[in-house]
Parts: C-alpha cells; sequence; structure tokens
C-alpha cells in the first residue's frame, strides 16, 4: 500500500485503496482540521505536498474551484479531495493549539460546520419606536416580552427555532435540524404572527391608545449551519448570503406597505401551497440585480398533526379542541381554528363555541359571565350581550334608560355614540362530542366566499 509522512508529525501510515488524505489522517488520530466535514467546500483541510506530487490524484471540480478562490499553488492540495497511487509526504497547514482544539470539539459535537438548505424568517415591528417613546421602561419591556411570548409560540409550533433577537426584531430558522417543509412552516408562521399581532392590538389600543404592526420576510437558500461562539454563548446558528438576503426581503415590506413577503427562491420550493396577493419586481439594498418578491396572503399547508385533527362531513369542518373531561377545572376555552380564536363554553352538560373576540372592540370573551336563564354571554369588556346559541346581540354596551334618553336628544355624547353604533352579532360554530373530546365545526366556503 502507498504511505502517507505526516509532517510535523513525524508519522507515516499507509493510505488504503480510494482512501483520501483526510480519511488516512482521521482513521489513525491525526488532528487534521476539516470545518465543512471533509464536503469539499471550504479550504481548511489543505495540506502541502512535499515529495510525490505526481503519486495524487487530479484535482477534483470541486478542488479546482476552491483553489481558484485561495489562490493557492499546485503543491497545496485539499486532504478531502486528493487520493494517492504511491508515497508521498505531506505537511499540515494548520497546527496550532486553536484548530487542533477545533478537530477535538468537532469529534465531540459534529456541528463544526456544515451546508444545509434552511427557510429564514425576519420580523420587525413597525412603529414600535413612537409608540414605544410616550411609556416607560417598565411598558416597553413589558409590552415587548408578551409580543415575544406569542410570536415565539408560532414558530415553535411550526418546529422553527429562534435564532436571534435584535431588539424588536427576530430571527427564525426552519430546518434548522432537517426538520420536513421547511420552507411551508416558515410562511405559516410569518402568517401566524400576523395574526397574533391583529389579536394584540385591540388589548394595546385600550391599554395605551396606540398599537403597533409588523412585518416578515422569508427566503429559502442555502447557509451554512454549525456551533458559532465560545464557551456558553456557542449556539447552533446559520450564517451566509442568506442570511442577509432574508433580512433584505422583510426591510422591503416598508417599502411596499406590505406584511408578509417571500423571495423568488421561497415561492418556488411550495408555489403550489399559496395564495398570492400580489408580486414585485426591486432593488434591494447590497443584492446585485433586480429581484421578484411575492406578498403572500395565505397558504394552504396542513402538517400531520393537524390532518389527523379535523374530517369533513356534510360540507363542515370539524376540528379535534379539548378533552371533556378538561371542562371540570375551566369551563371556558380558546382554540385557535385557521387562525381564529374561537372560545368553546360548558354550560350544564352542553358544549357551545363561539369567536372568542367581542365585535365592539375585539377584546377575549373568555372569563364573562354567562346567564343561563336568558341564554347569553356578556362581554366583560363592554357589557354587550350576546345569545350563545344563536351569536344574535340582546345588549349592545348595557347603559341606564336615562342615558339612552340623553343619548337620543344629543345631551350625553357617549350614548348617542352607543345607539349611532352598527350592533354586530358573534359568529358561532357547532359542537359534538367524539372520542371524549370536543369538536367545533365550521362550514366550508365555496370558492366564491359564499
Amino acid at each position: 500500500m502507498p504511505k502517507i509522512d505526516f509532517l510535523p508529525d513525524n508519522k507515516v501510515f499507509e493510505s488504503e485503496s480510494g482512501e483520501t488524505v483526510l480519511d488516512t489522517a482521521a482513521r489513525n488520530g491525526i488532528p487534521h482540521v476539516n470545518a465543512c466535514g471533509g464536503e469539499g467546500k471550504c479550504t481548511t483541510c489543505r495540506f502541502l505536498v512535499l515529495e510525490g506530487i505526481d503519486n495524487c490524484s487530479p484535482e477534483t471540480e470541486k478542488e479546482r474551484a476552491l483553489k481558484n478562490k485561495a489562490h493557492t499553488t499546485d503543491e497545496f492540495r485539499l486532504a478531502c479531495q486528493t487520493t494517492i497511487t504511491g508515497n508521498i509526504t505531506v505537511r499540515r497547514l494548520v497546527l496550532n493549539k486553536e484548530d487542533i482544539e477545533s478537530v477535538s470539539e468537532r469529534s465531540v459535537s459534529g456541528r463544526l460546520g456544515e451546508t444545509k438548505k434552511i427557510a429564514i424568517l425576519f420580523s420587525d415591528i413597525r412603529g414600535f419606536t413612537p409608540f414605544s417613546e410616550k411609556l416607560t421602561p417598565y411598558d416597553v419591556v413589558f409590552i415587548l416580552n408578551r409580543y415575544f411570548n406569542r410570536m415565539v409560540k408560532v414558530i415553535e409550533d411550526n418546529n422553527g427555532n429562534v435564532d436571534n433577537y435584535i431588539g424588536d426584531g427576530m430571527v427564525a430558522i426552519f430546518g434548522l435540524h432537517g426538520e420536513d417543509n421547511p420552507a411551508e412552516f416558515a410562511v405559516k408562521s410569518a402568517l401566524g404572527m400576523c395574526a397574533e399581532i391583529d389579536d394584540m392590538k385591540p388589548y394595546l389600543k385600550t391599554m395605551y391608545g396606540q398599537d403597533f404592526d409588523i412585518g416578515v420576510g422569508v427566503h429559502w437558500g442555502e447557509a451554512v449551519v454549525g456551533d458559532i461562539g465560545s464557551g456558553k454563548s456557542k449556539r447552533l446558528t446559520a450564517i451566509g448570503d442568506a442570511m442577509n438576503f432574508a433580512s433584505r426581503v422583510e426591510s422591503a415590506n416598508k417599502q411596499f406597505q406590505s406584511r408578509v413577503l417571500i423571495s423568488e427562491e421561497t415561492h418556488e420550493e411550495i408555489k403550489d401551497t399559496l395564495v398570492i396577493k400580489d408580486f414585485m419586481r426591486t432593488n434591494l439594498p447590497g443584492i446585485d440585480g433586480r429581484v421578484t418578491l411575492y406578498e403572500v396572503e395565505d397558504i394552504n399547508f396542513k402538517s400531520e398533526r393537524e390532518n389527523d385533527n379535523e374530517f369533513m362531513e356534510d360540507n363542515i369542518v370539524w376540528n379535534k379542541t379539548f378533552e371533556v373531561a378538561s371542562f371540570l377545572d375551566s369551563p371556558q376555552q380558546v382554540c385557535k381554528i385557521k387562525r381564529e380564536d374561537i372560545l368553546v363554553v360548558k354550560i350544564e352538560d352542553n358544549f357551545f363555541a363561539l369567536n372568542d373576540k367581542c365585535p365592539h372592540a375585539y377584546l377575549s370573551l373568555q372569563g364573562s359571565d354567562i346567564d343561563m336563564k336568558n341564554e347569553t354571554i356578556w362581554c366583560r369588556w363592554h357589557k354587550s350581550a350576546f345569545c350563545y346559541k344563536t351569536g344574535e346581540v340582546r345588549e349592545w354596551m348595557k347603559i341606564s334608560n336615562f342615558q339612552k334618553m340623553l343619548g337620543k336628544i344629543g345631551l350625553n355624547a357617549e350614548a348617542q355614540e352607543i345607539s349611532n353604533m352598527e350592533q354586530i352579532p358573534v359568529d358561532v360554530y357547532k359542537t359534538k362530542q367524539q372520542d371524549g373530546f370536543v369538536w367545533v365545526g365550521i362550514e366550508q366556503q365555496n370558492k366564491s366566499g359564499e
């Protein structure tokens, strides 16, 4: 067998047929650095051939491309791409303590670096600076934490990993650990995040007199995934042009007054599942040439769990919600179905489901008083009463008869405003018990929306 003399180790080992120099080094405990894992995607395993250059295999296409970038000479070869037919003497080019520790770490973690196709989500709050300027620092931190709690749950529920927080912005990665359907879950998360901020707005308006919105960008591309950092701050993350591009996609929401934009690469990957609202050709800062971005309205994608938790019967889509037994301790529970919050209420032995948002200010009805005699639920925010069976309005922002009279003759502005408001019923849904769970049924709309 041909032999390799490794310097400065002064160790000689036989190389098996078809085995690369890197394989021979690894098999014999030579600490030869290879940041990409020996996939021919970096130059950290390069070595200098001192003797026997003619016994080395021809350069591979990968090796030629990398050597051109590194501007090396013929005597420099990549250990992961080179096999031998005769004896050679080589000198490793990464020799210091940090490099050797890096190899040792890689043997433990296996995450020094690899190239992966991932979906990257960037989000940013719109108008948060003027919003926060009027609040105390404590309120700002409180609101941000409340906001991030909601957004992180959406991301993690869709198999994503929050990578970083940047002020009031956030970066999430999908497919970091090889999860299925990363692009679909990233777009689904983006839409879910918009639904969550819409759900927060009434609360913000009520508590602080103002609200804010968000912009989200999603890109599908190749990035280097590995452990970055040192000590306790080391973490698995992704780096590369794809991360920068995703950030630019998100920033374009400001220009186009949109909420969810995706790159052309994302669109091509999952276009059959998307409902596109609009598209635009534009230039992005730091990106060569014009690019196409798509504004997403919806996505027709369900996870395996969602498919297991719903079925259609007589044009009604039934969705599994909570265990029947759980209502003994919590008679009012809220679930999310197609980004809508549904309040499920147990009254005696029956279950009723209605939209959780009061039609007046879109605040949660959960925790409101139930009047079984009159079959109503009283909004705890504005004292409006709705029939929990039909959704009809029984009382709209209850005020005294005297206030109503003053309103009619224009002597009470608040009462006059209430009397002039449109009284909007609350949406109600069918329910049934099956397999120990409460199921909520939503009538399927046809394509015309009728």
